[in-house]
């Protein structure tokens, strides 16, 4: 078994307990280092503020990617206050994903967080993302890595696609790639963009960007993607916005 493996089925067997108990013990639970890392994050209103919210029910596979009782066990103690399947994306697409053992048609959901395909894109350490790479949360070390690119796309040399789907006058929702030179690594981070904050929703490994496949893209209506959950609208839905290219070095 590989370390990869052995981590996964660490995770497998951690989120069978949570699910089953409901709660996650440190010292006797199967992964202590992921109970620490939920509990820091869990305390850090400057790093809870980096992210907005998001659906628990994912637009592949139509179905919560994880359950109720970890939905729960993420979200106790926040001031803010998140009801199933809503939630802070943050810790849901860090630690959630994590414990998510439903199988989309892109595998499953941890897999961004195993592999080095998603740091080395944004130019970090192949190991830098893997979330026992440090005792530093994996929320706070995602959030740095990736929003200087959503925050300044024109400014970030790795970007080669960026651009804004205006919602109206003072929101927009953003989507940056950013490709390492030299392995061709590419990722995408998905965030809300306000006159007052840049806020992330998602990010994660894809492949390196075709013109073709950028210019079909560009063109299709606006809608909110991976799983945001606006406000005042329903996930997934369209808007009647505008495409503002930012970037385009496909």
């Amino acid at each position: 078994m590989t370390g990869e493996e052995g981590l996964s089925a660490e995770l497998s067997a951690t989120a069978e307990l949570l699910s089953r108990t409901g709660d996650l013990d440190e010292p006797s639970g199967p992964a202590p280092w992921l109970v620490r890392q939920v509990l820091a994050s869990q305390r850090d209103d400057e790093q809870l503020a980096h992210w907005t919210s998001s659906t628990v029910i994912d637009d592949n596979v139509q179905a919560p990617v994880f359950d109720e009782a970890t939905f729960a066990w993420l979200h106790r103690g926040l001031t803010d206050v998140y009801d199933f399947p809503i939630g802070h994306a943050g810790l849901m697409h860090t630690y959630g994903y994590l414990l998510s053992t439903v199988v989309t048609p892109y595998g499953l959901k941890r897999q961004r967080w195993l592999t080095s395909d998603l740091a080395v894109a944004f130019g970090k350490e192949p190991t830098h993302l893997q979330p026992t790479a440090s005792e530093t949360p994996l929320m706070e070390r995602v959030a740095s890595t990736v929003l200087p690119a959503l925050s300044d796309p024109v400014g970030t040399t790795r970007v080669v696609l960026a651009f804004d789907e205006v919602v109206d006058t003072t929101n927009a929702m953003r989507t940056v790639f950013v490709a390492d030179p030299g392995s061709g690594s590419t990722a995408v981070v998905y965030g809300l963009v306000t006159s007052s904050r840049i806020q992330i929703v998602s990010t994660f490994p894809v492949q390196p960007l075709a013109q073709e496949w950028a210019r079909t893209r560009l063109s299709e209506p606006t809608r909110y993607r991976f799983n945001y959950a606006p406000p005042t609208a329903s996930p997934g839905s369209a808007f009647d916005g505008a495409t503002e290219v930012l970037v385009s070095r496909v």
